[in-house]
């Protein structure tokens, strides 16, 4: 009797029903991959703020382009810094914004400017703080930066997490008030 409850409803509301269930299982399974990656992302944070800090100088910095998507950028440095008397030189990078002359559609607006106005703010000799991997002293990570599109990601992560979580919880009680009432019946006995 419970399978035959939804088609019993009035068309419009068995529609809901059902859309809404599927919607509530997408958005549950997004906030479960999320909340994975999430926690993932907060861990290797967390490992790296462990590594040792150095003061590291850009021996060079630029806006160039991501090369495995040509229609993006980003920003690139080499920097230097010293481990035990050892000069060791590293890449830093930024996450990558669209070129604006090839963005037909994004969620958010490209920081291109901001990229460029970040590498002309940081020429050749400028101190910049670096995380090193112990283990692997030419590893070098952004842990606190002002670099637009630089260091962790994980607060966004956590920003999309409670979306998904939030709709999750929308749609689940929409479910559930548009339920058919012999379903609701059936579980209260």
């Amino acid at each position: 009797m419970e399978a035959n409850a939804v088609e019993n409803l009035p068309k419009g509301r068995g529609l809901v029903v059902t859309t809404a269930g599927f919607f509530c299982l997408f958005s549950g399974l997004c906030t479960v991959f999320l909340l994975v990656v999430t926690a993932a992302m907060a861990w290797q944070d967390h490992a790296h703020a462990q590594w040792p800090e150095a003061t590291a100088q850009v021996q060079r910095c630029g806006r160039d382009l991501y090369t495995p998507n040509p229609r993006y950028y980003r920003i690139d440095c080499c920097v230097s810094y010293t481990v035990r008397g050892e000069e060791i030189v590293s890449q830093v990078y930024s996450r990558t914004t669209p070129d604006p002359r090839r963005v037909i559609w994004e969620s958010q607006p490209p920081q291109f400017e901001k990229l460029q106005e970040w590498v002309d703010a940081h020429p050749k000799g400028t101190p910049i703080a670096v995380h090193y991997d112990p283990a692997s002293r030419g590893k070098a990570v952004l842990v606190a930066t002002d670099m637009p599109l630089g260091g962790s990601q994980t607060p966004v992560s956590l920003w999309l997490l409670e979306v998904a979580a939030a709709s999750c919880v929308v749609l689940l009680a929409i479910a559930r008030i548009m339920r058919p009432r012999s379903m609701a019946v059936n579980e209260g006995s």
